[in-house]
């Protein structure tokens, strides 16, 4: 009489590996979807608070903050610090200062990126990032030569709106034969004069004409795979949002748009340089703006001015696009324009 045995042959065992890969390989894109949606989730509750945040510094100043105040003073980051509960960091920002001469050679000890105000920008404040996207970083020693002294300042994932031009804001712009007009924007430089610069000026929420549901104050963009951090070296600040000049968006560009952002002219955005998004340097025709961009599928997340948060696709019409972006452009758009 045989001896029964008990167990798998190798076939079976073969088998049952098979189709346990096979379940993991169904479940796995569920389960990223799953953690997206979550992320997802954050970044819209980042966005609310952030809305909120903005009416309560309007409800104060009877404006919103700057996008960037003078040359280097500070962005909005900054402002709205003691609305998302960040008072003791905003206390410890410097406003003021210009480039000195020291230790043979120019720096900026009390610009948003010097020395003096590296307590603020090397804190990574969770209300300006995006956990969908993963490529939260920092740069050291931005600086005006090589050999400055070193410091950190974080990278973000929100930029608020100049408009539906470019981030100087003129009054108008020709392109490709065609004549924009500037239909005004929630945010401008606090140095911009009433008139001219398309006669924007910081603005608080009566100035926003079009309606606050029709007009987005926040949306994201991604941090910049660019190295270095010294002026002379490349490296990308787009999503460094302490500096005034990765501060903004405009609606030039569509969501996620697969034309190349055009940043500010460091050389950096040309060969051998691969940046990732691809930028262009500014010309004379095309001076700086930077597009919306997101790690969501499909579109961006946008903060609008009665403080409600939209998902926006890449397939929006650019013209809506465009005239979400503005405040006193009289753009008529009906509910299912986007």
């Amino acid at each position: 009489m045989r001896k029964q045995r008990f167990g798998f042959t190798l076939i079976e065992l073969l088998v049952v590996i098979a189709i346990i890969a096979v379940l993991i390989a169904l479940l796995l894109p569920a389960v990223q979807a799953a953690r997206e949606a979550a992320r997802r989730s954050q970044c819209v509750n980042n966005l609310k608070q952030l809305g909120l945040a903005m009416h309560n510094y309007e409800s104060v100043n009877s404006s919103l903050p700057p996008g960037q105040k003078s040359c280097c003073w500070g962005t909005w980051l900054v402002f709205l610090l003691p609305q998302i509960e960040q008072q003791a960091l905003f206390n410890a920002w410097n406003f003021g200062g210009d480039l000195v001469y020291l230790n043979g050679q120019y720096d900026a000890p009390l610009r948003y990126g010097g020395v003096a105000n590296g307590t603020v920008t090397a804190s990574r404040v969770n209300a300006y990032m995006c956990p969908s996207d993963g490529t939260a970083t920092s740069l050291s020693g931005i600086g005006p030569t090589v050999g400055s002294v070193t410091y950190k300042v974080t990278s973000q994932n929100y930029v608020v709106n100049y408009g539906n031009l470019h981030t100087a804001q003129p009054a108008s712009f020709d392109f490709g034969g065609t004549t924009f007009t500037f239909g005004g924007a929630p945010f401008t430089d606090m140095n911009t004069p009433a008139t001219g610069m398309g006669g924007q000026k910081v603005v608080g929420f009566s100035g926003i004409s079009d309606g606050l549901s029709n007009t987005v104050l926040v949306s994201e963009i991604v941090v910049g795979t660019g190295t270095g951090g010294q002026y002379g070296a490349p490296f990308d600040l787009r999503g460094f949002s302490w500096w005034g000049s990765a501060a903004s968006f405009t609606s030039w560009l569509a969501p996620n748009s697969s034309l190349p952002d055009v940043t500010e002219s460091r050389d950096y955005c040309v060969y051998p340089y691969q940046m990732n998004p691809p930028c262009v340097e500014p010309t004379a025709t095309l001076p700086r703006l930077n597009g919306v961009r997101s790690r969501h599928s499909g579109g961006v997340n946008a903060t609008m001015g009665d403080g409600s948060v939209r998902f926006f696709k890449n397939s929006i019409s650019l013209p809506v696009w465009r005239a979400l972006s503005t405040t006193r452009g009289t753009e008529v758009l009906s509910s299912d324009s986007y």
